[in-house]
């Protein structure tokens, strides 16, 4: 805050010659005589302080100026506080209208010379407002506001994060990082940008209806300079909002068709693996059965061999038997002739009564 007293006490051309020019046109002197002393008793905000003029404590409202009533609103005051502390001396410059409904003197604040009306603008904490018929001091207030604001300044600054400018810019930079993440994604980054670009919608909706309120009030009332364009670019914003999330329906619709797409191929693949698995499995109890049917007619052809020798051990008195005429010749029973021990009909092939002959 002392930076900008600085520059301001550092920086006083032409004030003499607006305190002449105020003189000259007919505004009169809260002080009845020169030897009348005005001198501050305390800043009550950033646009009102409490004089003392003759032993008597008077509000004086600051004319043609107005600090914010929220944002920077505590910065107004305490540039004002710090400007024209206690026991400051003043001097008060009226016009035509000297008095507003609560009863305030209304006038322009001089200390040493210096418009401090103007000083407020100049800081960018305050605008020039017309309060009729009282436009005195507007001329010089709106000049050092036009001035604050090719600086970036206080409620122009695009740095101090409630000024419009300031949300404005935040939010062009959130649309161009919006921008820049957006692209083919899965499902859940693609609902996740849309979220955020719902959510940049919102606060485009937001700035247009504030940019749509009235300009005579704040905080519009420090925008109404023609180079301000903080509408068309909330405009411009909005737009590429509106094609991002066009981009995140066009890419979520060729995500979804990828993924069933996927979710196609793999249930036939799951499809043909059960077959497969299925036919397999067939395979092998068919295999199985096979099997099974072989080895019960090996043992059913046994039972029946060895019944068969049973009953011709039991019909020839003895008790021989031969699995195969090998093993009959191996025994020198060979050939075998019925009523022998070990004649069998599975020795006898041609059934002639004489086996492995």
């Amino acid at each position: 805050m002392s930076d900008a007293l600085t520059f301001l006490r550092d920086h006083k051309v032409g004030i003499g010659v607006v305190t002449a020019a105020l003189l000259l046109a007919g505004g009169a002197a809260v002080a009845g005589s020169p030897e009348t002393v005005t001198t501050v008793a305390a800043v009550v905000d950033g646009e009102t302080i409490d004089v003392v003029v003759d032993g008597e404590e008077q509000r004086v409202r600051l004319l043609n100026v107005a600090t914010p009533e929220e944002c920077l609103r505590d910065e107004a005051t305490a540039f004002l506080t710090e400007r024209l502390p206690a026991g400051t001396e003043v001097d008060l410059e009226l016009d035509e209208e000297r008095h507003d409904d609560a009863g305030h003197l209304l006038a322009g604040v001089l200390e040493e010379g210096s418009l401090v009306n103007e000083e407020i603008a100049r800081t960018g904490l305050g605008v020039a407002v017309v309060q009729e018929p009282n436009r005195r001091f507007y001329d010089a207030v709106l000049t050092a506001q036009r001035a604050a604001e090719v600086e970036g300044l206080g409620l122009s600054s695009e740095t101090v994060g409630c000024t419009v400018p300031a949300q404005v810019l935040a939010y062009g930079e959130q649309v161009t990082e919006l921008e820049a993440a957006v692209g083919a994604g899965t499902i859940a980054e693609l609902d996740g940008w849309s979220a955020e670009a719902a959510a940049a919608a919102a606060t485009g909706a937001a700035l247009l209806t504030l940019l749509d309120g009235d300009d005579t009030a704040f905080p519009l009332v420090a925008y109404t300079g023609e180079h301000w364009t903080l509408r068309e670019d909330v405009e411009e914003w909005n737009a590429r909002v509106v094609a991002v999330e066009e981009t995140i329906a066009t890419e979520r619709a060729a995500e979804e068709e990828r993924v069933a797409r996927e979710e196609a191929e793999r249930r036939a693949a799951e499809e043909a693996e059960r077959r497969a698995a299925e036919e397999e499995a067939e395979r092998a109890a068919a295999e199985e059965a096979a099997r099974e049917a072989e080895e019960a007619a090996r043992a059913e052809e046994a039972a029946e061999r060895a019944a068969e020798a049973e009953e011709t051990s039991s019909g020839s008195g003895g008790s021989a038997y031969y699995e195969n005429c090998t093993a009959a010749r191996n025994a020198g029973a060979a050939p075998v002739r019925v009523g022998q021990p070990g004649y069998g009909s599975h020795l006898d092939r041609d059934g002639d009564g004489v086996g492995c002959e």
